[in-house]
């Protein structure tokens, strides 16, 4: 596997994956003719005790970072797709705990995928070997580590940058301490999607520079883990909207009730995925609808 080095723009002239995706695109022109739109959907969903995100960006570019415990992911893409569409042009898990790459198995063999971004941390569980053989047996797909820095330019707007882990490296610790986690920007708007960072990797995240203050939504850590989400990390942020992503009476106690009120001291609104199922936010970079299914 490799580094992303640079910025890296999908569709970009000079790249084998634009052609890759051309070609899929104008293999259904002929049946359907699909618009670009001004807005930008990233969706939470609901996978239970666990992690999904779907982004969707104005010119039909697929991204999804984890993929939850089961199939609710799968059942999203059914969803949320055209019946036409079997490209998906990002996938990225954070990190190889099950509840976030388990259904990314299936995504990997049922699509199209053109760019898988993984974390540098590794796994012996069944899991994450099975999304391991996914991954190498999806032929033409560029495969990178992500690491601080690297950044997917989508080419309409919409910019993914990593901001933690460090290095490409992993050198043995906690996986929660090497998840991937980025920063999403269109516009005004901006998503720091954390995955199940813990605290004590919160100040070098914001210390990277690429955090903008008053953030419009933060991911909070590890499903509103106690030890995520401290209070000089919240108060950096301060959140217009913070997402937790969880499972109704989890064993592990998440949210925390001590996360719950730091978020609740910085953040103007908490939502979750216990109490309002999927939730999507739509934004043309400057204004933002929220819808939620349960």
């Amino acid at each position: 596997m490799q580094r992303i080095k640079e910025t890296f723009t999908i569709y970009g002239k000079s790249t084998v994956l634009t052609l890759a995706l051309l070609a899929a695109f104008s293999s259904v022109v002929f049946f359907l003719s699909v618009k670009d739109t001004d807005k930008l959907t990233i969706s939470f969903i609901d996978v239970g005790q666990g992690d999904s995100i779907l982004i969707q960006t104005p010119s039909h570019k697929t991204m999804i970072i984890d993929g939850g415990p089961g199939n609710a992911v799968m059942r999203t893409l059914t969803h949320k797709l055209s019946f036409f569409n079997n490209d998906i042009d990002v996938v990225l898990p954070t990190h190889p705990d099950a509840d976030h790459v388990t259904g990314l198995i299936d995504v990997i063999k049922q699509y199209s995928v053109h760019m898988i971004v993984e974390s540098p941390a590794k796994s012996e569980t069944g899991v994450f070997q099975k999304l391991e053989q996914a991954v190498h047996d999806e032929e033409g797909a560029e495969h990178y580590i992500g690491n601080l820095g690297d950044s997917i330019d989508f080419g309409d707007g919409v910019t993914f940058t990593i901001v933690s882990p460090r290095t490409e490296v992993w050198h043995g610790e906690d996986t929660n301490d090497e998840s991937v986690t980025g920063v999403l920007r269109y516009g005004d708007t901006t998503f720091l999607l954390t995955g199940d960072l813990p605290s004590t990797h919160e100040d070098d995240v914001v210390a990277t520079g690429f955090v903008p203050r008053n953030i419009t939504v933060l991911k909070a850590g590890h499903h509103g883990s106690k030890f995520s989400s401290s209070d000089i990390f919240l108060k950096y942020l301060k959140p217009t909207y913070t997402i937790i992503s969880a499972g109704k009476d989890n064993r592990y106690g998440h949210p925390n009730p001590e996360a719950l009120a730091r978020i609740e001291k910085e953040s103007k609104s908490i939502l979750s995925t216990i109490d309002h199922g999927t939730i999507t936010f739509e934004t043309d970079g400057r204004n933002l609808q929220i819808n939620t299914e349960k």
